[in-house]
């Protein structure tokens, strides 16, 4: 019997993989951190598509490759295609992705370089990242979550456009990091509800899960624009909408709720980008993100 582990998913929502969960359990609890000699005065630059898509530069193979940063992805997902040119093993599998069955395959990377972090044997989720390169217009290695992120201290400041490793600060909104599913969750209420939502950098809005959120028109949340792995999502806009976080209040974010979906320990996820965050933080030692107003 396998056990389910949930995941983040690429650029929106939630995944839950049913097939390989105790690799990916394995590689995740058995990420070192770097020295912090290695950390000091460490940055790198990044690039911001549509306003919140984060791609930065990285080496497989020692080849310099272009990976999307997103904090709601966990394992780390690697480009199809470039999976066959490695000539890696891919093992088919499952996903499923707000509610949708979604086939993909995982394997197992030698080595992945970002910055100061040096990732070896490294357990990835595979999947065909065509339609991403598509609507950015680069190439796309693949897209790197928390188990890589993770091994380091790390800031990524949208304004300046960097991800800079070493020491951060306290500033900010403290979030708990959960190191065995990669994910940060954060309490929030929405519309007067308590939820736990997932810290994601790779969407530009909020979604929650579930029903009794309104009577909201209906919508599609399109999929092909690089928002989602799945094909499409139903979902309904919250009118109105208000989020409290960190004592904070949000108003006018673009949110939606899904009822079909359903995630294990949170309800949803908010795009950092969406609540207009000029940057985060992770600190590995207290295992805590913080969100920068």
């Amino acid at each position: 019997m396998n056990v389910k582990k949930a995941l983040g998913t690429s650029l929106m929502g939630t995944m839950l993989f049913s097939s390989g969960a105790e690799g990916a359990e394995k590689h995740m609890n058995s990420t070192p951190s770097v020295g912090s000699r290695q950390m000091l005065e460490s940055a790198i630059p990044v690039a911001v598509y549509n306003g919140f898509l984060v791609v930065v530069s990285g080496q497989i193979g020692g080849r310099k490759q272009n990976f999307i940063v997103d904090t709601g992805t966990a394992p780390s997902i690697l480009n199809a295609r470039l999976a066959k040119k490695m000539g890696l093993q891919v093992t088919e599998t499952t996903l499923m992705a707000i509610g949708r069955s979604v086939k993909t395959g995982n394997a197992v990377v030698p080595e992945l370089e970002l910055g100061p972090i040096r990732a070896k044997e490294l357990f990835m989720n595979v999947m065909d990242l065509s339609q991403w390169e598509k609507n950015i217009g680069i190439e796309l290695a693949g897209i790197l979550g928390m188990d890589v992120l993770g091994r380091a201290s790390f800031r990524l400041d949208y304004e300046k456009k960097e991800l800079i490793f070493g020491t951060v600060g306290e500033e900010g909104i403290a979030v708990g990091y959960n190191p065995m599913t990669g994910l940060a969750l954060a309490d929030a209420i929405v519309q007067g509800r308590r939820v736990r939502l997932i810290v994601d950098t790779g969407s530009d809005l909020v979604v929650v899960y579930g029903e009794n959120w309104g009577d909201s028109p209906g919508a599609v949340i399109a999929t092909r624009d690089g928002r989602s792995v799945a094909e499409q999502v139903a979902a309904r806009p919250i009118l109105k909408p208000e989020m409290e976080l960190g004592g904070k209040q949000f108003h006018g974010l673009r949110t939606y709720c899904v009822p079909s979906a359903a995630g294990a320990g949170y309800d949803g996820f908010f795009g950092v980008r969406a609540l207009k965050l000029r940057g985060i933080t992770f600190d590995r030692e207290s295992q805590t993100v913080r969100l920068l107003n």
